[in-house]
């Protein structure tokens, strides 16, 4: 019956074979099996190539009458090294055969580079590679020319896994232990990727992020015996291993394991707070259960085998085969449609003389191939590089069995990595699944994956920014980041709280200090009291006993395990305790307050210096003013060389000059302008000489009438105002804080100064500060971090430091000597230095809005009067230079014009000053006669009608003279003329009793001629019609009912008339004396 069916395959393969070279176009395929060197499991892998050809490639993809061609499989068994027979391989197998895709298959870990070879050379001529390799390193590359496409779980697969495993169980803090045999490189890779790729997407979350505290890698050679591998693995975990880690993920073959696990247990790494956590390659294949003793109890492994399962290997590299040849398969479906445009397979051949060319359709079908996914026989999903998404790994787990009365160790089944369905498209997400699990020592709850909670009390001092106290919320807790304190009580603090014991009271504590105690807490796994000294001093020997007080007393006396404050590292410090490694650079500084300076009173001078001011002042203004009154004087429209009178130009050499000072200044004042072309041009220039000026010592003006900050401007703690403060009135006063480090510093090194100082101390800094902006000290020395946050955050930012840093040293956490957890703490404040964390809490604490300002050069401070000193100056000035010439003035009337009207025959002062040539002519004096008539004028009623009958005569007089002057013309003699123009009456100046101005009657007696004799006609033109009276210029009087000016034909007979100064006043006798009438 056995021999019949074979010789059924036989026939039905010569058929198949035959038939489509009967029937038409033949196309011609293969695929290749490249096998490991391995008699038990070549017979295995040929069967189940050839299996899958009859049951996937003649039954599938014949029938579907897709193919009628030629498809063929064969396998070759790699046993060589030899260039030239790999290079045979392709000649007479790859290319004659028209392979297309080639299968690689390596179950056990090799160092045999052959393999690589072939897979490098399809690569090279695009032929696609289906491979099923635990070792391939690909998993994290993503080449642009590769054609392999990877089936079996790789390393970066079971990173994945392990931390998946991490993650279930909340481990995050966890340590890589490697040699550098097996791929160690992308093991260690793979793992820091995935760390990063998962704490950058829980960024937010600082507990579930991953901290990988060391990575230990093992150096072996080839070479290396059990003992030598060993000591390197003992060096290396003394090197490298850190207290903290719990949690150990190993990579290394099974023997190397072995070795590393004897030194872990000789180092006390494999109790019951310790995990391992192994890759297939310290497993290796599960032919039975039993696991080494070396092995912890608990320890979890991964692998992609079963246990105690025979023939598993086989089994698992026949299906890879199915899967691939399945692959294949569907390929080939897929790239029939395309064939009129690709070339299904490729033409190589090595009797060509020209050299190989790539495949170039081999890229299309690695693509087609690589997008096909399968449910069956195995689920494959391929990503972007070509790996696999979906693998079968399993969790297996150590634990102990009990059979006749001995116990042995054995590996057993307690997980498997299974796919679930994802959100994302085309991406496999895959999840843990465990149950059953011994756990180290075996206890039934897993480790913790870090260190148990240790208790430490910390004691501190209020030093802002680094501790300072709040009170406590509205539900009596502190807002993080603020953590509970106990500090000492205080006079103001309330006797009833609840919290008050030892006279201590609970507050809470904040600053960058207990920011970096928060994160000492979270890395090294401890709770903590926080309470203050005492005694509230930092900590000094005595003189006398040398015993400390202070901080530095309760490390000494074991009632404190650390301080943590601005504690600064000294010698004398250092032999008492010990000092971690500086988380801040600090020194001694010196701040001093700043006052407000007043702006200079001779401000407004300093745009320009004093040439300058000469030049434009002194020169320009006048030798420009000059200018232009001679060519006002030359021009034929100006003064023509004195041809025009100066009653028609009002111009001279004073108001040329009140010209120049108005345009340079602006001013709104009435000028007299030049009527030459040349002077008006030289105005102009001047005008645009004016503007440039005036905007320049504007623009610059602002910048000398700001304030000015004053403050002690100290060089250093050498500054003479400190080493001989006698040498200022009143003394130079300085202070420091007492029972610290900077008092200490001072007494040893500067002995005079800190005598001095004694008297001016401050008991805390605050009230230093406080006494420095009163005024009752001068200067204040003490550490320079917190003096410059006081510099930044200062209210009204009156505090700076000055001078340079004195005796630089750092701050540092204090512990008692050859304490345990010192090397902790230094590693803990290295990580914040490296990451940056350290930095960014400086920055954060120790800035200031001040510093901001500071340094973009701002200044908020308000102009005061004293401020403002020069203006007022300069007004002042001015009020007193005017009443000079004032004086001056009076001078020159009483004495100067009667000596200087001898010399000025031509009136060349009138081209100088038109006033001043005006007080030389006899028409001003006969007006300044006139004004001291007017000032000897009788002032009663009776005088004043006196005078008034004189005037009415005189008027009569002249209005006798216009009506003669009338009959002369109608007898045709035409008097003569007077040609001066009659003024306004409306500008006569008016008394308070309704008629005109005497003094300014008397000014123009000239024109009360033609006044008259105008109003003459009116009066002989009389008569009777109603008076419409209409008001103009005169005032209502005593004396009169009205005064008004009428029109000629308004003038009635029954009225009264009187006519006086040119105007009628109606409705009063001429000749009434009545004194109420008047």
């Amino acid at each position: 019956m056995k021999m019949c069916c074979i010789i059924f395959r036989c026939l039905v393969l010569l058929i198949m074979e035959f038939l489509p070279f009967l029937f038409g176009e033949t196309i011609e395929v293969s695929i290749f099996l490249i096998m490991p060197d391995s008699a038990r499991l070549n017979k295995k892998l040929k069967n189940a190539l050839a299996e899958s050809y009859y049951t996937d490639i003649i039954r599938d993809l014949k029938r579907s009458k897709t193919y009628s061609g030629v498809i063929k499989q064969s396998s070759r068994i790699i046993d060589t090294e030899n260039p030239q027979d790999i290079l045979d391989l392709f000649c007479e197998n790859i290319f004659k055969e028209k392979v297309n895709t080639i299968l690689y298959f390596q179950l056990h870990p090799t160092k045999d580079p052959t393999p690589n070879y072939i897979i490098n050379m399809a690569e090279y001529l695009r032929i696609p590679v289906i491979s099923w390799d635990s070792q391939f390193p690909g998993a994290l590359e993503n080449k642009q020319d590769s054609t392999v496409l990877q089936l079996a779980p790789t390393i970066y697969h079971q990173c994945v896994l392990m931390i998946d495993i991490m993650k279930k169980f909340k481990w995050t803090n966890f340590a890589i232990v490697t040699t550098t045999t097996f791929h160690y490189l992308e093991f260690t890779n793979a793992i820091e990727a995935l760390v990063k790729e998962h704490n950058q997407r829980v960024k937010f979350d600082r507990k579930s992020r991953f901290n990988l505290l060391s990575s230990i890698v093992v150096n072996i050679l080839p070479s290396d015996n059990d003992t030598v591998i060993k000591d390197k693995s003992r060096e290396a975990f003394r090197r490298d291993n850190k207290l903290e880690n719990r949690v150990f993920l190993l990579h290394a073959n099974s023997h190397e394991a072995k070795d590393i696990m004897e030194v872990a247990e000789e180092l006390e790494l494999t109790g019951k707070d310790y995990l391992w956590i192994m890759s297939s390659f310290c497993v290796g294949f599960l032919r039975n259960p039993n696991a080494p003793r070396v092995y912890p109890l608990g320890s979890l492994g991964i692998t992609y085998t079963t246990i105690a399962k025979d023939e598993y290997e086989e089994k698992l590299l026949e299906n890879a085969i199915k899967t691939s040849v399945r692959l294949w398969v569907e390929t080939l479906k897929e790239i029939y449609t395309y064939r009129n445009q690709y070339q299904i397979s490729p033409n190589f051949s090595c009797e060509s003389q020209q050299s190989l060319q790539q495949w170039r359709d081999g890229e299309f079908f690695y693509q087609l191939m690589k997008n096909v996914t399968l449910d069956k026989p195995t689920p494959v999903q391929f990503s972007e590089n070509g790996v696999s998404q979906i693998v079968n790994l399993r969790i297996v787990n150590i634990q102990h069995l009990t059979e006749k009365y001995t116990t042995r160790q054995i590996w057993k089944e307690v997980g498997r990595w299974v796919p679930v369905e994802s959100e994302i498209k085309n991406k496999a997400k895959m999840m843990v699944e465990m149950s059953g699990i011994t756990w180290p020592g075996n206890s039934i709850l897993p480790p913790l994956g870090k260190p148990e909670k240790r208790f430490f009390r910390i004691v501190t001092l209020k030093e802002q920014p680094y501790v300072y106290y709040l009170d406590k919320g509205a539900q009596e807790n502190c807002v993080p980041p603020s953590v509970p304190c106990r500090v000492m009580k205080d006079k103001v603090m309330s006797t009833n709280d609840s919290s008050l014991q030892n006279n201590s009271v609970v507050r809470c504590c904040a600053g960058l200090c207990i920011d970096i105690l928060t994160v000492m807490s979270s890395r090294m796994q401890f709770d903590y009291e926080l309470y203050e000294v005492p005694d509230r001093t930092w900590g000094l020997p005595d003189q006398g006993t040398g015993e400390w007080n202070g901080l530095i007393k309760q490390i000494q006396d074991h009632r404190a395990d650390m301080v943590l404050t601005s504690l600064k590292i000294t010698p004398k410090r250092s032999e008492v305790v010990d000092f971690s490694i500086p988380f801040l650079e600090t020194g001694i500084t010196i701040m001093v307050s700043i006052r407000k300076g007043n702006i200079s009173p001779t401000a407004f001078l300093e745009p320009y210096d004093y040439p300058s001011w000469c030049v434009i002042l002194v020169f320009s203004v006048h030798a420009t003013g000059a200018a232009i009154f001679i060519s006002e004087w030359l021009s034929p429209q100006g003064l023509n060389r004195g041809a025009t009178p100066l009653r028609e130009h009002r111009f001279s050499l004073f108001r040329s000059f009140w010209l120049i000072w108005a345009m340079l200044f602006g001013a709104s004042v009435s000028t007299d302008n030049p009527r030459g072309v040349s002077s008006r041009f030289l105005s102009n220039v001047w005008a645009l000489f004016a503007l440039v000026f005036l905007a320049s010592y504007t623009a610059n003006l602002a910048a000398f009438m700001i304030t000015k900050d004053e403050y002690y401007n100290l060089s250093g703690i050498k500054d003479w105002r400190l080493t001989n403060p006698y040498s200022m009135k009143p003394p130079f006063k300085f202070a420091t804080i007492p029972n610290g480090s900077t008092e200490e510093n001072l007494r040893k090194n500067h002995y005079n100064m800190y005598q001095y100082m004694q008297r001016y101390n401050r008991p805390t800094v605050d009230d230093a500060l406080e006494a420095l902006k009163q005024g009752k000290i001068q200067a204040f020395i003490y550490d320079a971090t917190p003096l410059e946050y006081h510099a930044g955050n200062d209210n009204n930012c009156e505090l700076k430091t000055v001078g340079e840093k004195y005796a630089m040293t750092g701050y540092g956490i204090a512990v008692p000597k050859k304490a345990s957890y010192l090397e902790e703490i230094n590693e803990v404040i290295l990580e914040l230095k490296e990451n940056g964390e350290l930095e960014r809490l400086r920055r954060f604490w120790l800035a200031g809005a001040c510093h901001m300002k500071r340094k973009r050069g701002q200044s908020s401070h308000t102009i005061g009067i004293p401020n403002f000193t020069s203006a007022f100056i300069l007004l002042a000035s001015g009020v007193l230079l005017g009443g000079l010439v004032l004086l001056m003035e009076h001078l020159y009337f009483k004495f100067g014009r009667r000596c200087l009207r001898k010399y000025d025959k031509n009136l060349c002062c009138s081209l100088v000053s038109l006033s001043m040539g005006r007080s030389l002519t006899f028409e001003q004096s006969v007006m300044k006669a006139m004004a001291r008539q007017k000032l000897k004028e009788c002032k009663n009623p009776q005088c004043e009608v006196s005078l008034w009958k004189e005037r009415h005569s005189h008027d009569l007089s002249l209005m006798y003279i216009n009506k003669l002057r009338e009959q002369l013309e109608s007898y045709g003699i035409t008097p003569v003329e007077d040609t001066i123009t009659k003024p306004q009456i409306c500008d006569i100046s008016l008394k308070h009793n309704g008629y005109p101005n005497t003094s300014h009657f008397r000014h123009h007696n000239a024109y009360k001629s033609v006044e008259n004799r105008q109003e003459s006609h009116q009066l002989d033109s009389y008569d009777s019609t109603p008076v419409r009276w209409k008001r103009k210029c005169l005032k209502r009087s005593s004396s009169y009912t009205n005064a008004v000016e009428v029109a000629r034909d308004e003038i009635s007979d029954k009225h009264k008339v009187r006519f006086s100064e040119g105007k009628f006043y109606i409705g009063v006798d001429n000749d009434s004396s009545d004194q109420e009438t008047l």
